[in-house]
């Protein structure tokens, strides 16, 4: 290389030497992220990666950055893996990142992390939301992969508790690329069913096995159902983000089934005791009931009017024995004075008078009181005790 160069042939020529070494292609360099920002409308990630000595330059294209699980964040502790190149324009040497692992962390755990500390902030978590499961279901939506064990699991378990229950199966992919989109779908479908609750999950498995169910797309679907849901991922010590949306969290499939249900027969052995206990306040209560009923017979004879009933009758008989010669002598008295005046007037009767010499003179139809009255030639009637007589006054 000779002669006067340009800049931009230098740096030209030093990015063809960059590229031209295999050592830095597909490096691996570790450092703490600075000044980060992720530029909205390109979606590229620019920043630098920094130790206690030094820092380099690093961009991420939206293309690769689209595919990470977690939003790096200023601070973070980082594995890069790009290939060093030359920005000509600036004469700088960059580190282009095509992936970005958290050190110490699993990206998907990070990425859970995070999206459990947004939805926290959001109050996706908030016990207001929780909605109350039915005590006695009659339809259970089941959510979960199709002929998988955790299935099998939940209908030998709702079977045996339960058999009067309803169990349906929305079957669906519970992981892979598209386990999210095909979770939140039979969620959805389940929900609109008419099912009293939804069991959703699968048995257990890797950080990669459950990042379907640390999905902020199936949480959000969680929060926005109208029936109360169950999460049953993994094992009791997995923990996902669904379990922290769902109504209730079960530790695993198998929990999930017993805690949706009651058990028959513990209900039958309960409702037993209860009918024993019943009896037994019942003969109790009767008991209680009879002893108060004899001590108010007892009573009651003490108290019955028999006596007095009795007393009564023999004053009324008394009463009556009085009133009867009080009306006898009453009437008595009446038919004595009726009979005296009967007598009397007897005496005082014209007819009695007559029969002793005397008579009535009718002139005509009227009674002559007076000799005045009459005259010579007149027709009259003598009317005597024992009959009557005409004659003419002479």
């Amino acid at each position: 290389m000779s002669g006067i160069l340009t800049v931009s042939a230098l740096n030209r020529y030093m990015s063809f030497k960059i590229k031209e070494d295999e050592k830095l292609r597909g490096v691996l360099v570790r450092g703490e992220i600075s000044g980060f920002v992720h530029h909205r409308a390109s979606g590229h990630f620019y920043f630098a990666l920094k130790d206690r000595e030094s820092a380099v330059k690093c961009v991420m294209f939206s293309s690769f950055a689209s595919r990470l699980k977690f939003m790096p964040q200023n601070g973070m502790s980082v594995i890069i893996m790009g290939s060093v190149q030359v920005f000509e324009r600036d004469g700088v040497y960059q580190l282009y990142a095509t992936d970005i692992q958290p050190e110490g962390l699993g990206a998907l755990y990070l990425a859970a992390e995070q999206l459990k500390e947004k939805l926290l902030q959001e109050g996706l978590f908030d016990e207001i939301y929780k909605k109350p499961l039915p005590a006695f279901p009659k339809k259970i939506g089941i959510v979960t992969a199709k002929g998988g064990a955790a299935l099998q699991d939940i209908l030998n378990i709702l079977g045996r508790r339960y058999p009067v229950c309803e169990a349906v199966v929305f079957p669906c992919l519970v992981q892979g690329e598209y386990a999210p989109g095909s979770i939140c779908e039979a969620l959805e479908t389940a929900d609109n069913s008419g099912v009293d609750l939804i069991i959703c999950g699968r048995g257990g498995g890797s950080a990669e096995d459950l990042a379907a169910f640390n999905s902020e797309r199936v949480a959000r679907t969680v929060f926005s159902l109208n029936t109360p849901v169950i999460s049953a991922v993994g094992h009791e010590t997995d923990t996902t983000v669904i379990d922290l949306v769902a109504d209730l969290r079960a530790p695993t499939p198998s929990a999930a089934a017993e805690l949706s249900v009651p058990d028959m027969s513990a209900l039958q052995g309960a409702l037993e005791q209860r009918e024993r206990e019943l009896k037994k306040s019942l003969e109790k209560l009767l008991g209680e009931k009879e002893i108060l009923i004899t001590a108010r017979e007892g009573r009651l004879r003490e108290n019955y009017p028999t006596a007095r009933i009795a007393a009564f009758s023999e004053k009324i008989t008394a009463v009556e024995a009085r009133l009867g010669e009080a009306l006898k002598l009453y009437f008595g008295g009446l038919q004595n004075a009726l009979e005296s005046r009967e007598k009397r007037l007897e005496d005082l009767s014209p007819m009695t008078i007559m029969s002793r010499g005397y008579g009535l003179i009718y002139k005509g139809d009227k009674l002559a009181t007076s000799a005045k009255e009459l005259k010579t030639g007149d027709r009259i009637t003598l009317v005597l005790g024992d009959g009557e007589v005409s004659a003419v006054v002479e």
